[in-house]
């Protein structure tokens, strides 16, 4: 199986965050205390990408992108994997990880997973 591209990556990020701060800016809507907003964006990526790629290996990112989420040897990802998956995106630097090199982000290697193209 392939690596994908940075070009499938970015646009899977740029769709995922529009998808999270649209529910962001509903809840805000709804609460207006700007520490507990701060607290629930993270809350809400997290749960996001979680359940997610928990249920169904995808985002709607990956959906639109026809990629989803696997093992390193190809098999769907168990619960252990999506968590640290889910709560690596949570550190700042992740993103910057692949400005450096590789089409393999930090959330990939931290919870030995990888994005392949969906057959």
């Amino acid at each position: 199986m392939k690596n994908i591209d940075k070009a499938s990556r970015l646009a899977n990020y740029i769709i995922d965050m529009l998808v999270i701060y649209v529910a962001f800016i509903v809840f805000t809507i709804i609460e207006d205390n700007y520490y507990v907003n701060y607290f629930a964006f993270y809350c809400i990526m997290f749960a996001y990408y979680f359940l997610f790629e928990m249920t169904t290996s995808q985002t709607f990112g990956k959906m639109i992108t026809k990629t989803k989420v696997v093992s390193k040897d190809g098999s769907k990802p168990q619960f252990l994997r999506i968590f640290i998956r889910s709560l690596s995106r949570l550190i700042p630097f992740d993103m910057l990880s692949y400005l450096f090199g590789s089409e393999i982000g930090m959330h990939d290697v931290v919870s030995r997973t990888k994005l392949v193209k969906k057959i």
